[in-house]
């Protein structure tokens, strides 16, 4: 729980005007302390930091506010384009139908190669982002999504564990999302191509709080942490922790919303690339 002025700092918004968006429209309902001082959740944060980059976007407050309660995921910006590969609508085709044998079949065709980089960047983020506009539109149930979600995971994960294990000297990197986030297609795929590419990652998976993170990298001692910012609220957990591991070693940010962390650096929105292009800079 977060005070008014904590809060404020970790959404970028003033403390007065977190109590008029919480009184004009309704945005958030802060719990209270027995001297009626305002407390507020992980949630209440993601839902201001939310409002507060479309209210920067140039929506006015109201349409923000009902825009944030009548969804809290604001859809993320598109990734950077690339050179694409396959159908790019057969995932979502799949979704729609929940074919599972045609997704079966769709993944091995996809990502079964040798060398994931291209898979990712030119077939994967693609397909999960038209996944996402279909289900923005309406056209793709919320089950159907979960569907395909959850098999490019698995599929993701048993990529992950057939990479052989790194050397013992191989460069180590910490990989995973801040605490409340929970979309981590894009970092899994990441840390599939990392060691692919001969780096030694410990993948840490979604939502871990500041503390766990802290308390693994101080363990392990990695040259690198690669923090995902997939979603506008993940920004306040993502910027608490990028401060909290920066004095103990290098942060890299990936995701659609890596750009709005200041002071760290973003790998840019093609996973598979980034996660090459570091690879060769810490065997260099």
């Amino acid at each position: 729980m977060y005070t008014v002025s904590r809060a404020g700092v970790l959404t970028g918004v003033p403390a007065a005007t977190l109590r008029k968006w919480e009184q004009r429209y309704g945005v958030v309902a802060p719990a209270r302390t027995e001297g009626n001082y305002r407390l507020y959740d992980d949630e209440a944060i993601r839902r201001l930091s939310a409002m507060r980059d479309l209210v920067d976007a140039g929506w006015s407050a109201r349409d923000a506010a009902r825009q944030v309660l009548d969804r809290t995921s604001v859809s993320p910006p598109r990734p950077q384009a690339g050179a694409t590969t396959g159908d790019l609508g057969a995932l979502t085709r799949c979704a729609v139908d929940f074919d599972a044998l045609g997704l079966h079949r769709l993944l091995d065709e996809e990502l079964a190669v040798g060398e994931p980089t291209d898979a990712v960047d030119g077939w994967l983020l693609p397909s999960l982002a038209k996944l996402g506009e279909a289900w923005a539109r309406g056209e793709v149930s919320v089950a159907g999504e979960h569907f395909a979600s959850a098999a490019v995971q698995r599929r993701l994960s048993r990529l992950y564990d057939e990479v052989p294990p790194a050397p013992v000297d191989a460069p180590r990197i910490v990989v995973g999302l801040p605490r409340g986030s929970r979309h981590e297609l894009g970092v899994l795929a990441f840390a599939v191509v990392a060691r692919s590419r001969g780096l030694d990652v410990t993948y840490l998976g979604s939502d871990l709080p500041v503390e766990a993170w802290v308390a693994t990298t101080r363990a392990v001692v990695p040259r690198a942490a690669v923090v995902g910012v997939p979603l506008v609220e993940d920004l306040p957990a993502a910027r608490e922790l990028a401060g909290a591991l920066a004095p103990l070693t290098q942060v890299l940010l990936g995701g659609a919303y890596q750009d709005r962390v200041e002071g760290v650096e973003p790998l840019g929105h093609r996973p598979g690339a980034a996660a090459a292009d570091l690879a060769l800079r810490l065997h260099g």
